[in-house]
């Protein structure tokens, strides 16, 4: 439930905030994709400053439930209030842009290292599944409720702020158990993780960094994507609509796809592939919107396929390396480890802002040949990350035989 209502908030932040801002706030593009940048920053750092202050402070230890309650209502109305700014006030949008970061990161947080509690007991791909099945329900339904939105000929205020209000009600509901699982978790007494050594394939313990690094640069690849196709003029009309509904419907199929090859090369091995397949379905987007609704419709289906397998192969690998370094046995250390990794992920997320909009203010009409310069870079993106996690790969196995070999 709470990672659903948490998810509710950030999909429809995620893809939708950067399009109110132009189409709604009327804001120019460079200027709302600077400060969804500036918000991301925001949001990056609370994240690492409440992972440590969790970890080293044990009076915000025992109030968390308590605050992670209030940070769910203070997000749940920041995010309800970005329809109803002022048409081009710079202020009001700043406010409400980083009040709803700042509320998101001080219930992010808590609510992600509970993950690491749970995956002990369940198993990190399980929990990575339940986890990406529920994100990519929610955003089905952001999806899907977003449609009177951008499916219009022109954006109506109106409709947003109806949208924008329901969904802030659906997710406040749902965050409501957020204290009490976060007091649960933090009393959990968590056995010492027991590594299978004979594990496909691992990330480098010692390749924290790497990691958090390459999920910054392609989380920041793919959700440019995924902005950058509510202003592309170049899709079909009655597919414009419809495009993220369908990009978050094969995001759902891709669980079953990429789940049975995680468990059978590995998480970390297989997000490598997640992410080739990714730089492959972008760099096809262009070719495939000149051939008709058909091949886009295809296309666009191979992108959720794609960027669902990063999501849930991001937060599987992740999880494993944490018990590889022996972090994850502590919900109040795991708050920490969770806390570096959501804030590179969310400095990734920004920059896809700050590519969207600079790309949105130097091409003349979003066309067919326009995307190229999007994509081109996209895929590049894409690539890098897949090649940071080999490397990551390579060390990990070495590390291992390394074990092996004093152990023997």
């Amino acid at each position: 439930m709470t990672h659903a209502g948490k998810s509710l908030l950030w999909a429809g932040t995620d893809a939708f905030s950067f399009f109110i801002l132009i189409k709604i706030v009327q804001i120019p593009p460079v200027a709302a994709g600077t400060l969804f940048v500036l918000s991301s920053f925001w949001n990056a750092m609370i994240d690492a400053l409440w992972g440590n202050g969790i970890e080293r402070v044990g009076t915000i230890r025992k109030a968390l439930p308590g605050l992670c309650g209030l940070a769910g209502m203070l997000a749940c109305f920041s995010f309800a209030l970005l329809p109803w700014l002022p048409t081009g006030s710079m202020l009001a949008t700043v406010v409400a842009l980083f009040l709803f970061r700042t509320a998101f990161s001080l219930l992010d947080v808590p609510h992600n290292a509970t993950a690491a509690a749970l995956a002990h007991v369940h198993g990190h791909l399980i929990v990575a599944r339940w986890r990406s099945t529920l994100s990519a329900v929610t955003a089905l339904a952001i999806a899907t409720a977003a449609l009177p939105v951008v499916g219009a000929a022109s954006a109506s205020p109106r409709t947003a702020q109806i949208m924008f209000m329901t969904v802030a009600a659906v997710a406040f509901l749902l965050l409501v158990p957020l204290p009490w699982l976060v007091r649960t978790t933090r009393l959990m007494v968590v056995a010492r993780p027991r590594v299978r050594e004979t594990v496909p394939a691992v990330f480098s313990p010692g390749g924290f960094v790497l990691f958090c690094f390459a999920q910054m640069l392609g989380f920041a690849a793919l959700a440019s994507v995924g902005k950058a196709i509510l202003h592309a003029d170049a899709l079909n009309e009655r597919l414009f609509g419809y495009a993220l509904l369908l990009i978050a419907l094969a995001r759902l199929a891709a669980i079953g796809l990429w789940a049975p090859l995680a468990a059978k090369i590995g998480s970390a091995r297989a997000l490598g592939f997640a992410y080739v397949a990714s730089a492959a379905a972008a760099l096809c987007l262009p070719a495939a919107i000149g051939q008709g609704p058909v091949s886009m419709m295809i296309v666009l289906a191979l992108l959720g396929l794609s960027f669902g397998g990063v999501g849930l192969l991001a937060w599987s690998s992740f999880s494993e390396l944490l018990a590889l370094m022996r972090t994850g046995e502590d919900p109040a250390v795991a708050a920490r480890a969770y806390g570096w990794f959501t804030s590179t992920s969310k400095i990734g997320l920004g920059f896809s802002g700050v590519l969207t909009g600079v790309w949105l203010s130097q091409v003349r009409g979003v066309g067919t040949q326009s995307l190229w310069s999007l994509v081109v870079p996209v895929a590049a993106l894409c690539l890098a990350s897949a090649l940071m996690m080999w490397l990551g790969l390579v060390n990990g196995r070495r590390q291992l035989e390394k074990r092996w070999s004093e152990q023997q």
